[in-house]
C-alpha cells in the first residue's frame, strides 16, 4: 500500500506471463509508477494481470481485497486481442455480493494513454475510498475534489425525492448531456429506463442498508446508446438531510468479454464431441481440461481424465502408425487428424477420429487443443463395405449393378469369366450386350414392369457370351432404394445353370429309357418267359426260365426305384415341415410287415420326437428296411428302430433314428461307394437302394452312417429336430 502523502509514487504489481510484455509494459509504467515485478501478491496500489495468468492468482486477489475492504483495491485485466484458446477456469465475478475481480479491461494493442488513463480511473477510486474511510470528517472538502476530478461518473441525490442535486464532468461525458441538463432530469430518464422497478428497487437498497452494489442496470446516453453500467452506491448525511452517492463506471466492455468468455465456455463445455486441452509445459503434458463430451465419450470422469497423458486411451488394438503420427506432429509443432482404437474406462473398444492441434502465444506452443470424435460406426460401415465388396468379387455367380436407367455400373470378375466381357468393354452399356433373341420383348417388358414396381424379379434365360456361344443362365434383379425410398439402381445376380439343365435333360432321357424303353421291354420279356414256362416240361429247363423271370423282377423294381429317385429331386428342400417319429415309425412298420411277413420289427421311441421332414424320409427308411433285409439270410429276420435325441450336446437340434438287424450286415463296398460319394468300375454298389437313402437324407438336412455292430448292420440317421407341437 502506498503512503498517503500527494507526492507519493503508486505502486503497482505487474504479473504478465510472457517476458516480453511483461518488459514492455514495465518500461512503459515505470515513467509514472513504481513497478513490482514478484511472484507473490505484494501490498500495492493496483494489480495489473493478465488473462493467462489470473487463474492462478484469482484466489489471493479476492483474499486481498477482502482484507482491505472497505479500500478499494484495484485489479486491471490485460487482455490480448485475439486469444486462441479459452480458460475454463477464468472467471470475472468473485461469485458472492461483494464487487468483482476484475475491475477493469484493456484490451491489445495497449497504448499509453489509454493505460495511463484506465489505471488513473483505478488509483483515484483506490483513493477516493481510503480517504473516506480515513477522514471522514472532512469528507465534504475532499469529496468535492474527487468529485470533480474522478474518472468515473458520479451523481449526489436526494434520498427522500431521488432528485439528482449535483453531478460531476464524467457522469457528462457518460451521458452525453451538459451538467445543468442532468441536474434537471430523473434519474428513470437516464438509468434503466425499460426496468423502472429494478431501479427503483435498487434505491430502496440503497437506503435500507446504507450501500448498496449492481452491475445489472444500463444508462441511455443522449445519442440512444444503451451502456452497461456498473454503480456503488454510499449514504451519507449533510446536515440533517440524507443524501445518496452513485460512483457508475462504463462497463459495456467488460460484460462483452464477460458474455464471449461465457460462450466459448458453454460452446466447449456443451459441444457434442470430446475436447480436451493439454499442458506441454508439465511433464508429459498432461490433460488440464476436459469437457463433457470427452468423459461421456471415454467413461472418464474430469478427475480421472485430467492431470495425465491421454495416451490412457490406447489398447491392445492401438495401431502404432496413427499413434507415431500424432507424436510426429507434437514434435514439428503441427495440427494432424488420425483415426485410432481407443478404450473406454469399461474396457470397451471404440474408434477415435482425433484432431489435435498447437495453440500459440507469440509464436510459442503454450498448449494442446485435441478434438475427439466416435466414429465407430462409420468406420464398421466401411468395414461391412469392404467385406460386402469382396464377397461380391469373389462370389461365383455374376453380379451387374446398373443405375435406374439400366447403365451398367459394376460388373464383378465372375461376370467377366461367365461372359467374356471385360469390366471395361461394358462399363455405361446396356445388359442388352448379353441379349440372345431367345427371349420375346413382353418377356423385358414384364422384367422391366416388376423391377420398376419395387419388385424382384426371377427367371431363366438364355444369354450371349462375347464369343457368341449361347448359355443358360438363373437371374434375379432386385430394386436397390435410397434413404427416401426412390429407387436408383438394380443389382442382378445371374448362375450359370448350363451344365445344369444339359444334366437335366440327360437324366429325363434316362427317366424315360428306365420307365419306358427298359420297362417295355421287361414286359415283352416277362410275358415270353411266361409262354415258354407253359411250353416248357423239363424241370432243368424249367430253372433257366424262373432265373429269368426273377432277374427281369428285378429290372422292373430298378426301373421303379429310378423313377422314385427322380421324384425326390424334383422337390424342394423342407422348411417348415414336421413328420412325427412315432407316425413315421407305425406307417413304415405297418407297410414293411405286409410285404415281409417272414422278418418282424420291433421300434422303441426315448420320448416323444419330430424331425423336419416330409413323406420323402417315410420312402427313404423303408428303403434302408428293405435293402438290409437283401443282406439278411437268417431264417427268422429281425429288426430294431430306435429314436433319441443325439448325443453330445446335439439333442436340442437333432435326433438321431437308429436301424440294426440280426443278419450278416450290408457288405462294406456297398456303403464305400456312398462315403466316397461317387462309383467307379472297381469299387460301386450293386443297386440304387442305399443311394436312394442317402440323397434323400442329406436333401432333407441330415447325414447317415453306419456303425459297427456285433451283428448285421446298424444304420444312424441323423434328422434336423422341430418341436413335437406346431
Amino acid at each position: 500500500m502506498r503512503d498517503n502523502r500527494s507526492d507519493a509514487v503508486d505502486r503497482l504489481q505487474l504479473i504478465v506471463a510472457n517476458a516480453a510484455d511483461r518488459e514492455a509494459i514495465r518500461a512503459m509504467l515505470s515513467e509514472r509508477y513504481d513497478v513490482v515485478i514478484a511472484d507473490e501478491l505484494q501490498a500495492v496500489d493496483c494489480y495489473l494481470i493478465d488473462d493467462r495468468s489470473l487463474p492462478a492468482y484469482r484466489e489471493a486477489i479476492e483474499q486481498q481485497k477482502a482484507e482491505l475492504d472497505p479500500t478499494f483495491q484495484p485489479v486491471l485485466l490485460l487482455r490480448r486481442e485475439q486469444a486462441t484458446e479459452t480458460a475454463p477456469q477464468l472467471g470475472v465475478d468473485n461469485g458472492d455480493d461483494g464487487p468483482p475481480v476484475i475491475d477493469e479491461v484493456v484490451t491489445a494493442p495497449i497504448d499509453r494513454t489509454t493505460l495511463y488513463r484506465r489505471l488513473e480511473n483505478l488509483l483515484v477510486r483506490r483513493r477516493q475510498s481510503a480517504e473516506l474511510t480515513q477522514r471522514y470528517a472532512d469528507i465534504q472538502t475532499r469529496f468535492q475534489r474527487l468529485f470533480e476530478a474522478t474518472n468515473d461518473a458520479i451523481l449526489v441525490l436526494d434520498a427522500e425525492s431521488l432528485l439528482i442535486t449535483a453531478c460531476n464532468p464524467a457522469a457528462s461525458d457518460l451521458l452525453g448531456y451538459s451538467r445543468a441538463t442532468i441536474l434537471e432530469m430523473e434519474p428513470s430518464e437516464l438509468f434503466a429506463p425499460d426496468r423502472p422497478d429494478a431501479l427503483a428497487a435498487f434505491f430502496e437498497d440503497i437506503i435500507a442498508s446504507g450501500d448498496a452494489w449492481t452491475d445489472e442496470l444500463t444508462c441511455r446516453t443522449k445519442a440512444g446508446e444503451e451502456r452497461a453500467i456498473e454503480i456503488s452506491a454510499t449514504t451519507f448525511e449533510t446536515s440533517d438531510d440524507l443524501s445518496i452517492l452513485l460512483s457508475i463506471r462504463d462497463i459495456t466492455d467488460r460484460k462483452a468479454y464477460q458474455a464471449e468468455l461465457e460462450l466459448k465456455t458453454q460452446a466447449i463445455d456443451g459441444a457434442p464431441i470430446g475436447i480436451s486441452i493439454s499442458d506441454p509445459s508439465q511433464p508429459d503434458n498432461p490433460l488440464v481440461y476436459v469437457n463433457e463430451g470427452y468423459t461421456e465419450l471415454t467413461g472418464y470422469s474430469v478427475p480421472e481424465a485430467t492431470g495425465r497423458n491421454c495416451r490412457y486411451l490406447q489398447g491392445p488394438g492401438t495401431r502404432e502408425e496413427p499413434v507415431a503420427a500424432m507424436r510426429d506432429a507434437i514434435d514439428n509443432e503441427e495440427p494432424v487428424t488420425v483415426e485410432l482404437r481407443n478404450y473406454r474406462k469399461d474396457g470397451t473398444p471404440f474408434w477415435n477420429r482425433v484432431t489435435i492441434a498447437p495453440v500459440r502465444d507469440d509464436g510459442a506452443v503454450v498448449n494442446w487443443i485435441g478434438f475427439q470424435e466416435d466414429v465407430t460406426e462409420r468406420k464398421e460401415r466401411e468395414q461391412d463395405l469392404q467385406l460386402f465388396r469382396r464377397a461380391v468379387e469373389n462370389v461365383g455367380s455374376a453380379v451387374v449393378i446398373t443405375d435406374r436407367n439400366g447403365d451398367i455400373k459394376y460388373v464383378n470378375p465372375a461376370f467377366e469369366r461367365q461372359t467374356g466381357y471385360s469390366r471395361e468393354e461394358v462399363a455405361e452399356t446396356n445388359p442388352n450386350v448379353l441379349a440372345s433373341g431367345k427371349q420375346s420383348a413382353e418377356f423385358y417388358e414384364e422384367l422391366w414392369e416388376t423391377i420398376l414396381d419395387g419388385e424382384t424379379w426371377e427367371a431363366e434365360l438364355v444369354n450371349q457370351r462375347k464369343s457368341g456361344e449361347l448359355y443358360h443362365v438363373e437371374q434375379e434383379i432386385s430394386p436397390i432404394k435410397n434413404s427416401v425410398g426412390d429407387i436408383t439402381h438394380f443389382v442382378a445376380i445371374e448362375a450359370d445353370v448350363t451344365d445344369r439343365q444339359l444334366r437335366e435333360q440327360q437324366l429325363s432321357v434316362l427317366n424315360r429309357i428306365l420307365r419306358h424303353n427298359l420297362r417295355n421291354g421287361i414286359n415283352v420279356i416277362e410275358g415270353n418267359a411266361t409262354l415258354l414256362a407253359e411250353q416248357v416240361d423239363d424241370a432243368a429247363a424249367r430253372r433257366f426260365v424262373e432265373a429269368i423271370e426273377e432277374r427281369a423282377a428285378g429290372l422292373a423294381a430298378l426301373s421303379e426305384k429310378a423313377s422314385t429317385v427322380r421324384s425326390l429331386f424334383e422337390q424342394e428342400p423342407p422348411v417348415d415341415a414336421r413328420y412325427p417319429i412315432d407316425d413315421l415309425f407305425g406307417t413304415v412298420t405297418a407297410a414293411f410287415a405286409e410285404t415281409h411277413p417272414e422278418a418282424t420289427v420291433s421300434t422303441d421311441i426315448a420320448q416323444p420326437l419330430a424331425v423336419r421332414a416330409d413323406s420323402r424320409l417315410r420312402v427313404a427308411l423303408a428303403e434302408l428296411l428293405t435293402t438290409t433285409l437283401d443282406y439278411n439270410d437268417t431264417a427268422e429276420p429281425a429288426f430294431t428302430i430306435t429314436a433319441a435325441p443325439a448325443a453330445n450336446d446335439r439333442g436340442e437340434e437333432w435326433v438321431e433314428i437308429t436301424v440294426s438287424d440280426n443278419g450278416l450286415g450290408i457288405p462294406e463296398h456297398e456303403w464305400q461307394a456312398i462315403e466316397e460319394g461317387e462309383e467307379t468300375q472297381l469299387q460301386h454298389g450293386s443297386g440304387l437302394g442305399l443311394w436312394l437313402v442317402h440323397w434323400t437324407v442329406s436333401l432333407l438336412g441330415g447325414e447317415v452312417r453306419i456303425e459297427s455292430a456285433d451283428t448285421g448292420t446298424q444304420m444312424v440317421l441323423t434328422l434336423p429336430r422341430v418341436p413335437i407341437d406346431g
